[in-house]
């Protein structure tokens, strides 16, 4: 009993900042006992000694607790927290080591409290040696390891080290993150702000078949979760989940995260609905109305985003940065540069200072409208006032130059960003892409995609694949633009070809009249878009007319046509309107009636290998063989 009394007692102390008052009652509690007391008392009193910063008596107690033997784990990884908290990590590092001298293995705790201590002092190439220290002392990951790296992942700004952080997740096999929520909250967030897709994925799905049932916090993580992978659908059913089934009422913040999960869905209208269907529940605040502004601004609809603004004045709340910036930019998307500038000189009158956001919504407006010129003046008034560029507003003048044909200047600005410091993105290449597509330098396109991949700075996407394919088809070089879309496949952090790259793909077949190689992609997206758990979404409407307008007018829509209209259904494609197809088999002259109508379905649809070691369907290895006549190959293939 007195033992505790005195622990309570060194505790207090420490929280009034006492150390001397601490170090005199376990004075008291020796003398009492006239012997060592139980180590928890010693550790007790080292706590208040670094949380106070008197790492001098943390040492000299340290001296002391060796010398009649009670030091143990807890001890020298509360002198590691102490010395970490001053940001001296050979100190922490010289800790490790005494502890190994002593005999005791360092812990999960002890190389955890190192970690965190260099991520919150943003030495993350450090704390990542640490993990691999962790690694090869066969010392376990747990909860806490992955938490703090998740951190890490958010604050890197080289994307290798998030990369790295990021991978904890495969590395700490012993963690199931929806035991957590505070784990799961931390992998979502940095997920999130990675826009690391496949793990994100991999976490939610994780979510789906567990049995947590998460805070109202949680609930906004996992709107946004589904919002970044883009499957609105499950962003309502999160939703409904909270405020129907478990009738929670959302937080301002979650209404915010669906609000914006509507916008980047481009239901704007459904995002007003359920803005008024909560108005006067919620506490309604500025972002909100920024929010819906933005929605506005990416339909082009200004004048329905200056309502808004003036619903916003309204109900007493305040401009704010994001809500004119948001503003500026629904007036800049439509080409509305003059309400544009007036809305700016606005916001300064009312002293909201303009950012690199704002500044990079007026260059935008400029680009979009054709005038380069008057674009690159508003990027040197930015500089001007001390704001320094970031990859934004260098991809916005670089795709402005690109599209109005000023490749000289597109040259400047890529030199310039070296210049400045700033790291290229997966836009920024798939912008430079587009640039040697148009100057007709295939090759050069090709390059700066390798170049990123050896140089492994920015982890490609289907969107940079779907530009070089692109580049590859107008520039006649449909046999490169296929090796493309099997290459995707194999790019460090890309999730593969998305619907988007098959399409511009058989587009691009089909407009060559190149049938058997447009239909062999449609099948394999089929394949991609039927897998379970796809996220892919249909191949676009336009494609698949000119596939089967292509078919039609080389006679093989009811072969080919038909097969592939039957495909398309099984993966939950539509067939596009008005395209007559007749589905089932076509007679082949080198078999009986009988025969024909003998042979099953299945076998004619099984996998087999084809020429190149893919499968394909067995149906169109036999019509590749017999039916090449019926469609011209393009002659660059």
């Amino acid at each position: 009993g007195d033992i505790q009394n005195y622990m309570c007692l060194i505790r207090e102390a420490g929280r009034m900042g006492k150390v001397d008052r601490a170090i005199q009652l376990l004075r008291q509690a020796e003398s009492k006992r006239n012997c060592s007391l139980d180590p928890a008392v010693y550790n007790c009193t080292m706590d208040v000694c670094v949380t106070n910063d008197r790492m001098d008596h943390a040492r000299a107690l340290l001296a002391e607790m060796s010398k009649t033997g009670v030091v143990n784990l807890i001890t020298f990884n509360t002198l590691i927290k102490g010395y970490g908290a001053k940001g001296d990590f050979v100190g922490a590092r010289s800790v490790l080591r005494e502890m190994e001298d002593a005999g005791i293995e360092p812990d999960s705790a002890s190389y955890n409290s190192l970690m965190g201590a260099m991520v919150s002092a943003g030495n993350l190439a450090q704390s990542l040696k640490v993990l691999d220290e962790m690694d090869s002392r066969s010392v376990p990951l747990d909860h806490y390891t992955v938490s703090i790296m998740m951190k890490a992942a958010k604050k890197a700004r080289n994307p290798k080290d998030a990369s790295k952080a990021l991978a904890v997740l495969e590395r700490a096999n012993g963690v199931k993150v929806c035991e957590d929520e505070v784990v799961l909250n931390t992998v979502l967030d940095a997920c999130i702000h990675r826009h690391d897709t496949q793990r994100l994925r991999w976490v939610v799905e994780e979510f789906s078949s567990s049995s947590m049932k998460p805070s109202v916090h949680t609930y906004g993580l996992l709107i946004k979760a589904f919002s970044t992978l883009k499957q609105l659908p499950r962003c309502w059913k999160v939703w409904k989940e909270m405020v129907q089934t478990r009738e929670i009422v959302p937080s301002s913040i979650t209404l915010s995260c669906m609000l914006d999960a509507l916008i980047c869905a481009r239901e704007v209208n459904k995002g007003v609905a359920l803005f008024k269907e909560w108005k006067g529940r919620v506490t309604l605040n500025t972002v909100m109305y920024s929010t819906l502004i933005k929605g506005f601004a990416t339909v082009g609809e200004a004048d329905r985003a200056m309502d808004i603004y003036r619903e916003l004045r309204a109900d007493g709340l305040q401009m704010n940065l994001v809500a004119y910036t948001s503003l500026i930019d629904a007036h800049a998307r439509a080409g509305k540069m003059e309400q544009a500038r007036k809305l700016f000189e606005q916001m300064e009158e009312e002293g909201c200072e303009p950012n690199v956001i704002t500044f990079s919504a007026i260059v935008k407006g400029h680009c979009n409208v054709g005038d380069v010129d008057e674009a690159f003046s508003v990027f040197r008034s930015m500089l001007s006032r001390g704001l320094s560029a970031d990859t934004v507003i260098f991809n916005t003048l670089l795709d402005g130059c690109v599209r109005h044909w000023h490749f000289e200047l597109a040259d400047q600005l890529l030199g310039d960003m070296a210049t400045y410091g700033v790291i290229p993105s997966k836009f920024t290449l798939s912008i430079i892409v587009k640039m040697w597509g148009k100057r007709q330098e295939v090759d050069k396109a090709f390059e700066a995609v390798y170049s990123s991949l050896r140089d492994g700075h920015t982890c490609l996407d289907a969107q940079v694949g779907t530009c070089l394919i692109s580049v590859c088809l107008h520039n006649n070089a449909v046999s490169r633009a296929i090796k493309v879309l099997e290459e995707m496949k194999t790019w460090r952090g890309c999730s593969g070809p998305d619907e988007s790259s098959y399409s511009m793909l058989i587009s691009g077949l089909a407009r060559r009249g190149d049938c058997h190689r447009a239909v062999e992609v449609a099948w394999e997206a089929c394949e991609a878009a039927a897998a379970p758990r796809s996220t892919m979404k249909a191949l676009s409407e336009e494609c698949l007319r000119a596939l089967f307008t292509t078919l039609r007018r080389h006679g093989l829509a009811e072969d080919l046509g038909a097969r592939l209209a039957a495909k398309l259904r099984t993966a939950r494609m539509q067939v596009p309107k008005g395209i007559e197809v007749v589905e089932g088999e076509t007679p082949s002259s080198s078999r009986t009636s009988r025969e024909r109508h003998a042979a099953p379905v299945q076998s004619l649809t099984r996998p087999c290998s084809g020429g190149d070691g893919k499968l394909e369907p067995a149906w169109m290895k036999a019509r590749r063989a017999t039916g090449a006549a019926h469609c011209r190959v393009d002659s660059q293939a």
